[in-house]
């Protein structure tokens, strides 16, 4: 089977990558210059040639929110999607990743049915979701925090701290699950090995954290050196709205039956190693 994979050289999709061509998929990857890349042979060609030629398309691209505006992002995704639409053949098994934001102010029944209740900072992505949704495409809502692989989300937080200290806001509001990048690349292969029909899908593993209590455990492993508790309007004045939002972001997933994580993060923090 013919695989092509957008995004393909950031966090995700580096292992998404490694896992189709791990499985003997004939891997192709899609770049920034519209153009398409054999992963075996290297060899480039501009995508118009590959119309209706995959039988596999991921997207794991996702244009970050600290270098364009919300504007710019819905754009340019909604329009990569259209391309790689033109890419897949008929009956091709299509997955697009995206984020639990997208319910940021969702109901249990609202999470149950799927229903759109953004944050602010992702409203205009209503429209793109939407849209894929009608062209048959697997939708994916990851958890806000990925972990483990190479290039770790987690650690690269970590290493940012210049302190080793994480501010939360207290009364702690909120709630998160989390995964694994490797999860997500297996979840990926059983849509595609299965052929299961289109849908929607949460994945992330059970267990979840207020922002306080994984604070709490990420010292306890002493990876960090302290955790600050502050006010709400301390909080909002020093890191500004949208942080607050995602903050408070208290979601408990109804996980597709068909996930089963293969990983923990509690077990990833306790064993975690900065090298």
């Amino acid at each position: 089977m013919k695989v092509l994979i957008a995004g393909a050289n950031g966090y995700i999709g580096r292992h998404v990558t490694e896992i189709f061509v791990e499985h003997g998929f004939e891997v192709f990857t899609f770049n920034r210059n519209n153009c398409v890349v054999s992963h075996t042979e290297k060899i480039t060609r501009k995508a118009s040639y590959f119309e209706s030629y995959f039988d596999v398309v991921v997207n794991c691209s996702r244009p970050h929110w600290a270098e364009f505006s919300p504007e710019e992002i819905t754009g340019i995704e909604f329009n990569l999607l259209k391309q790689l639409d033109r890419l897949a053949t008929t009956d091709a098994t299509k997955i697009h990743t995206s984020g639990v934001w997208l319910f940021g102010n969702a109901s249990t029944e609202d999470l149950k049915e799927f229903r759109l209740k953004p944050l602010e900072a992702v409203k205009l992505d209503v429209r793109t979701i939407n849209s894929a949704i009608k062209q048959n495409w697997h939708i994916v809502y990851c958890p806000s925090l990925v972990y483990g692989g190479e290039n770790c989300q987690l650690k690269r937080i970590v290493e940012s701290l210049s302190d080793g200290t994480i501010k939360v806001a207290i009364p702690s509001q909120g709630y998160n699950q989390y995964v694994h990048v490797m999860d997500i690349a297996r979840f990926y292969l059983l849509l595609v090995k299965g052929r299961i029909s289109s849908a929607q899908h949460f994945i992330a593993e059970t267990e979840g954290y207020t922002p306080e209590s994984f604070a709490q455990l990420l010292l306890d492993s002493h990876i960090i050196k302290k955790v600050t508790r502050t006010t709400w309007s301390e909080y909002e004045i020093t890191n500004g709205s949208i942080s607050v939002e995602i903050e408070k972001l208290n979601l408990r997933l109804p996980v597709s039956f068909l996930f089963k994580p293969t990983e923990c993060v509690r077990m990833y923090v306790e064993n975690y190693s900065i090298t």
